[in-house]
């Protein structure tokens, strides 16, 4: 099962075989340091307690700050408006830490957005209905860019139209498609999914106008015939041309994960701004500068989960031996 919560399952149970205590409900707060070296961590208990726990190394696994609005505003203005679609715990500590420690961090501006997220559902719209030949429109009908640019790139494009809002725009080959992805079924199973059985009635269940949506289906109709150039860039041969009965879902751009964070060595500790290593501290995951650069251009699929494996690895195997 490709999902993220068979991999934290399949975490859990090596923690657990390996007899390593997981605590959970306590929130760690503050960063003690003995020298150097990081000597504990503060934590809070739900009921207002407060315990400090020593460590002989410690990890940074705590993510990015997607979840706070304000590092966000600072460091990714661009999506600042944009849905946050990721967990609220996400709330930037291991840079804020860093901060307090002199800690290097880098790329801070880099991130995954995603251009296709169900509105107001807050569900995942596979960007393979793009790729399979679909496209996006905004609210007067149009097409406003090459939606084979990248779906991260595409949020920022998504949240520049008129209410930050477009329109997913395919056929019944692409829906059915589609529905081997289990987010899309459960967005058809939630009423996003609109389809007609022409243009005129697509335009009459998506309120948008017909002559501005005729007008592009017919456009690209043309382009998935060969003739004309895309003005987008977009390259349309290669797939069917789009056929009635046409379907549409309403999407937003949204913030998935921030790719910067503090800049750690080959054996994942973290370095200081004057380029030395801590002795104890590592970081993994979305804690550390990762690999997509300084913008939302450099994002590939799976550069999160290549920071949170490959980091993590070496992060956890460094720990040890620190310990």
């Amino acid at each position: 099962e490709k999902t993220g919560a068979a991999l934290e399952a399949r975490l859990l149970a090596a923690a657990e075989t390996a007899e390593i205590p997981v605590v959970t409900d306590a929130r760690a707060e503050q960063l003690y340091m003995d020298g150097d070296r990081i000597a504990a961590v503060g934590i809070a208990r739900p009921d207002g307690a407060r315990e400090v726990i020593g460590c002989g190394a410690l990890v940074l696994a705590c993510n990015g700050y997607g979840g706070n609005r304000d590092l966000v505003a600072r460091h990714i203005p661009e999506i600042a408006s944009g849905l946050y679609y990721g967990h609220a715990g996400n709330t930037g500590d291991a840079v804020l830490w860093g901060e307090e420690l002199g800690a290097l961090a880098d790329h801070l501006s880099g991130y995954q957005g995603h251009g296709s997220l169900a509105h107001p559902h807050g569900i995942l719209i596979t960007w393979a209905l793009m790729m399979e030949g679909g496209v996006q429109v905004n609210r007067e009908g149009q097409r406003f860019s090459n939606e084979h640019g990248g779906y991260s790139e595409q949020a920022v494009h998504v949240l520049g139209q008129p209410d930050g809002l477009a329109w997913n725009i395919y056929d019944r080959r692409i829906h059915d498609f589609a529905l081997s992805f289990p987010d899309y079924r459960d967005a058809v199973a939630a009423g996003a999914i609109r389809q007609g059985a022409s243009v005129a009635d697509l335009a009459a269940a998506t309120g948008l106008p017909e002559a501005g949506l005729a007008e592009t289906l017919t456009t690209v109709a043309a382009l998935q015939a060969g003739e004309g150039t895309d003005a987008f860039g977009r390259d349309f041969m290669g797939k069917p041309a789009l056929e009635p009965p046409f379907f549409a879902v309403k999407v937003t751009g949204a913030l998935f994960h921030t790719q910067g964070g503090l800049v750690i060595d080959d054996e994942a500790r973290v370095l200081r701004a004057g380029g030395s290593a801590f002795a104890n501290l590592f970081a993994g995951g979305g804690a550390a500068c990762g690999v997509s650069g300084p913008d939302v251009s450099g994002y590939l699929s799976g550069n999160g989960l290549l920071t949170a494996i490959g980091f993590g690895w070496l992060a956890g195997a460094s720990a040890a031996r620190s310990a």
